[in-house]
């Protein structure tokens, strides 16, 4: 009983100080944490990045500990080949804290993943929950997103972006007729771009539209009465 009394007071403990850099010590209660439930990380398109998390304990003692760190594959979505886990993290002796490195790559990481990490403890060792970390796409130039709202003719539209050269460089089609919207994005270097649509039936997007948006900002709109097909012209930044 006295350590479940503890266990709640560390608890709230934990909520009120969760912005310190170090978890309050107790002799009653042994207990290992993540430095937090959530964390937004990112890794670069067609990148790389690692990541220093830590790890609490409310004891210290004299010797290392170790706790074995896991994967909940049924609760992640990103691939496998996406992140590198250890498989333990060390707590050094007279210490309450630890850390080890996290390891992400863009490999199908798209709209976002997450990965989620349990602690494996054994008998009489209390732990926290498992951390959720929720992964995206970092652009380091121009991130331009492409809006669509279809009428309900989507199968018709077709469109391309190309740079001062010529390629194209982000592209759509093969949308599904009653499909109300859609979205792709790029990121992108400064420079001179054009947006062209077109439309098979040639009675464009009838109440839809086109935006183009970049890094939050609205570049372009198109009307969706653009007929068989329109272009129109953007710089980035």
């Amino acid at each position: 009983m006295k350590n479940i009394k503890y266990l709640f007071l560390f608890v709230a403990s934990v909520f009120l100080f969760s912005c310190e850099t170090e978890m309050p010590e107790t002799t009653d209660l042994n207990y290992v944490t993540f430095e937090a439930t959530s964390m937004d990380l990112g890794v670069t398109i067609d990148g790389s990045s690692d990541y220093e998390i830590a790890v609490y304990t409310t004891q210290t003692v004299g010797t290392d500990r170790t706790f074995d760190i896991t994967v909940d594959l049924e609760a992640t979505t990103a691939d496998a080949q996406a992140y590198s886990v250890p498989a333990t993290v060390t707590v050094p002796a007279n210490s309450n804290t630890g850390t080890f490195m996290l390891g992400l790559t863009d490999v199908n990481i798209g709209d976002g993943v997450s990965i989620v990490l349990n602690l494996e403890v054994d008998a009489g060792v209390f732990k926290g929950d498992a951390m959720e970390l929720s992964v995206t796409q970092l652009c380091e130039q121009n991130d331009l997103n492409v809006l669509l709202t279809f009428d309900d003719w989507a199968s018709e539209c077709s469109w391309t972006i190309t740079n001062a050269s010529g390629t194209v460089v982000l592209a759509g089609s093969g949308y599904s007729d009653g499909q109300a919207d859609a979205s792709a994005k790029a990121c992108l270097p400064d420079g001179a771009y054009t947006f062209a649509v077109a439309d098979a039936y040639g009675d464009g997007l009838g109440s839809g539209s086109i935006m183009l948006i970049n890094n939050g900002s609205e570049v372009a709109t198109i009307a969706g009465d653009y007929g068989t097909g329109t272009s129109v012209d953007f710089t980035l930044p």
